[in-house]
């Protein structure tokens, strides 16, 4: 059987083409970001009401300074210990990693600013009057998704290996995306284990970590 000649496209590929190896590379890069957020999206949607505001596992003291939803500084030890106990709940959880994937993406070459959506950053999480609701943080991870495939098409080609600081622009991003995926396995294993009658040991800061008790 005579063999068929390979086209000139195909020719290029096996022999190592830098574009089609690098959209290669993009693609594979796109796929596992939209699985990390699918994984994010379906830890938010299934968070029961009961569970979205609850404690994940207790949060220490933090050095910086705190701000009430009026704006003004809390010194009172007590009640610095209860504004920054919603870092440890599941809609802090998503904020968090999605805003630091979704900062990350584009903030190295251009301007950032958080979510018209939200209008505020992860930091200033003590002045919000109530935490976001499953429907506003499901619109924040559909704004993720139009991030990341700008992202994509816009850096991640020509500047994946740009130098940033001691890593390169793609292990940043990729190191992001795996932080999503890490942070979107806590709620889900915090939701489907309470629903099994399991509760965490509050002074573990991660329910990855173990130690978990039957009710």
């Amino acid at each position: 059987m005579e063999r068929r000649a390979a086209t000139p496209d195909e020719r290029g590929r096996s022999a190592g083409d830098g574009r089609s190896m690098t959209s290669v590379w993009v693609e594979s890069v796109g796929r596992n970001m939209r699985g990390a957020l699918d994984l994010m999206e379906a830890a938010i949607r299934d968070c029961p009401d009961e569970l979205w505001q609850a404690n994940m596992w207790e949060v220490p003291g933090q050095a910086v300074e705190i701000r009430d939803a009026d704006g003004g500084l809390v010194t009172d030890p007590a009640e610095q210990h209860s504004l920054v106990q919603g870092n440890g709940q599941p809609w802090f959880i998503a904020w968090h990693a999605l805003q630091v994937l979704e900062a990350n993406l584009t903030i190295f070459f251009e301007a950032w600013e958080p979510w018209s959506g939200f209008g505020k950053s992860q930091d200033d999480v003590t002045t919000l009057s109530a935490p976001w609701s499953r429907t506003e943080m499901l619109r924040y991870v559909g704004y993720c998704r139009e991030r990341v495939a700008y992202a994509l098409n816009e850096f991640m080609e020509e500047r994946a290996a740009t130098p940033i600081g001691p890593k390169t622009y793609a292990e940043r991003v990729i190191g992001k995306m795996n932080h999503l995926v890490e942070h979107a396995t806590q709620v889900r294993q915090f939701v489907d284990w309470t629903a099994s009658g399991l509760i965490p040991d509050p002074t573990i800061q991660s329910p990855t970590e173990g130690r978990w008790a039957k009710r």
